[in-house]
């Protein structure tokens, strides 16, 4: 007589299998998480110290360019981004100490000493460079940074006229020994790159291996665990399908992905992201450099030939004025105190332009020396307003700054509800500024 085979009995041994194989699954399962943990916080290990050893690259490479451009210059501007980086920035500083963390007493954290001595031996050449033009420029002690105050020219130096101290400050920066100490640095830091890439290659192997085994488990358990596939379609609604949708309607309202659901898709939500804020920023930044000239961020030809054609066509409801403006004898200071001063009164020239005019005027630079301004809401019953603005200017040209000459500016003004208007607005502007020209320049003149 055969043995039957109770429902009963059927139903607890299935119950007692299917607590057992839950039991393993998540035994599995919660294995394999911690090994995928160890996997992925490895990579971000490596992902956080290469950035750390890139930042101090940077940093390194920062303070050679400032220095660079400082002896070449003379501008003070860069000796001040010099000593920005070296104060308060400190990108080799907080590098060095983030992979303290994890790299104490490690190769790689000495390399990464290493690195930043033949930084700091780099900035003891920086400080010398600096004292040299401090010395030749007539530069007091008292306005230097205490760093380049204290550096002590040699007897030969001191002897050297100022031309050949300027020479010096730049020749220092760019010889054998400079030279030799920079590729040290970078040794140095591809050293600890290395070092990187080997311990956390290391770590992620291992950690691969357990995680393939526990993961070829999970195939075995999950055979025989078929009825637990309606758990399953709900994690993967969770985790996968309501990301996805999601993200759709993200793309299409335009905004920045959620990051949520599994972990592949956060980071691709966070890729996304990344990728969308760089998109906008460089469209900002393509924006930025069509309309502004790069020099003086006023206004460029291009933006000022849209914004005349604009107000042309609306002169009647919106009256305006056009103002064109000419540096005097521009060419004989740029031939007589070299480009570098001209670029400086240029820029001096467009910050007093607007600084002098209002915020929704339109400051243009339209030549190499030449300004326009479009006035809105502008008649010719103000006239006395644009010259005292081109005269309170010229003001403030004629009195520069040390090794600045002086300059002044002629301007030709022509209004939207000028009488007896010529061909153009543009032409009518400059026939005023060619009269102001004639009569000896410095200052404006009215169609």
């Amino acid at each position: 007589m055969k043995k039957k085979i109770k429902i009963q009995n059927t139903i607890y041994w299935s119950i007692v299998v299917t607590l057992i194989f839950t039991a393993l699954f998540i035994f599995i399962c919660i294995f394999n998480q911690k090994q995928f943990h160890s996997f992925q916080e490895s990579s971000q290990q490596y992902v956080l110290c290469k950035d750390s050893v890139e930042q101090l690259e940077e940093g390194c490479d920062y303070l050679v360019e400032q220095a660079r451009l400082y002896a070449m210059t003379g501008n003070e501007y860069y000796m001040d981004l010099y000593f920005r980086e070296a104060h308060m920035t400190r990108r080799r500083e907080h590098a060095l100490k983030q992979l303290e963390e994890y790299f104490d007493g490690t190769q790689t954290f000495t390399s990464l000493k290493s690195a930043l001595k033949s930084s700091g031996d780099l900035m003891s050449i920086d400080y010398y460079s600096m004292r040299l033009i401090a010395d030749a420029n007539g530069i007091s002690e008292d306005s230097l940074q205490q760093e380049v105050a204290n550096v002590k020219l040699t007897d030969e130096d001191v002897l050297l006229s100022s031309e050949e101290k300027l020479k010096k400050a730049s020749s220092i920066l760019c010889d054998n020994t400079y030279q030799a100490l920079l590729v040290q640095t970078k040794a140095n830091l591809a050293n600890c790159t290395q070092s990187l890439l080997d311990y956390t290659q290391k770590k992620q192997n291992r950690a691969q291996a357990i995680f393939f085994d526990s993961f070829r488990n999970l195939k075995i358990s999950t055979f025989l665990m078929v009825f637990l596939m309606l758990a399953f379609c709900f994690t993967i609604r969770h985790l996968i399908v309501k990301p996805l949708i999601s993200y759709n309607e993200c793309i299409r309202l335009g905004e920045i992905f959620p990051v949520l659901g599994a972990v592949e898709l956060q980071n691709l939500a966070i890729t996304y992201n990344q990728v969308y804020r760089e998109n906008q920023q460089t469209q900002q930044l393509i924006r930025h450099q069509a309309e502004y000239d790069a020099l003086t961020d006023c206004f460029n030809r291009r933006s000022f030939n849209k914004f005349l054609s604009l107000y042309e066509t609306d002169a009647e409801n919106h009256p305006f004025a056009l103002i064109l403006i000419d540096i005097d004898v521009f060419k004989s200071v740029n031939d007589t105190y070299g480009h570098a001063i001209g670029d400086v009164i240029l820029k001096k020239v467009a910050d007093y332009l607007k600084a002098a005019f209002r915020n929704n005027d339109y400051v243009c630079r339209i030549g190499g020396d030449e300004f326009a301004i479009l006035m809105v809401e502008m008649t010719t019953d103000l006239q006395y307003t644009i010259k005292n603005k081109i005269d309170s200017v010229n003001q403030q040209l004629s009195s520069p700054e040390k090794g600045i000459p002086k300059v002044s500016l002629s301007a030709g003004v022509a209004f939207s509800d000028r009488e007896n208007p010529g061909e153009n607005i543009f032409e009518d502007a400059d026939k005023a500024l060619y009269k102001v020209k004639e009569n000896g320049r410095n200052g404006c003149g009215f169609y």
